[in-house]
């Protein structure tokens, strides 16, 4: 799990056996961005989604292949991060997906230096998408 701010994480696949441990951290809700039996050995999401919610975390699928963020999707993200208070974790097969849509939604109004820095300090480089993300002053 990968700090973004005091409240978004993101991470990579998730397992079965990694559900307890982010209750016991503080995770309130997850976030599917990876669809189902996109790889070998992957927990589909019905499954994480049973385990989070009988240790009290929210579960949302909202998958996308890799690379393809449209307006509706990132509009639908953006909208459901805002919803949710409390520690949000959103995971894909690398989390890479998860922060892109974190980044082009800006559910917090970050400038884009700000969204580059908080996604290089969590080893991720989202210099190629920046440009579609509306300017913020700050």
């Amino acid at each position: 799990m990968r700090h973004i701010t005091p409240t978004f994480y993101v991470a990579e696949q998730l397992t079965l056996e990694q559900i307890p441990e982010l209750a016991k951290e503080g995770v309130q809700h997850i976030i599917c961005n990876r669809p189902d039996n996109e790889g070998e050995n992957q927990a589909n999401s019905e499954v994480i989604q049973q385990a989070a919610e009988r240790h009290g975390m929210s579960f949302h699928y909202l998958a996308t292949e890799p690379g393809q963020f449209d307006s509706s999707l990132v509009s639908q993200f953006g909208d459901l991060v805002g919803q949710l208070e409390g520690k949000t974790l959103a995971y894909c097969r690398t989390g890479t997906r998860s922060l892109s849509l974190w980044t082009l939604a800006n559910p917090e109004s970050k400038s884009r230096g700000d969204l580059l820095l908080l996604a290089e300090q969590a080893d991720y480089n989202m210099s190629g998408l920046i440009e579609r993300v509306a300017d913020v002053e700050g």
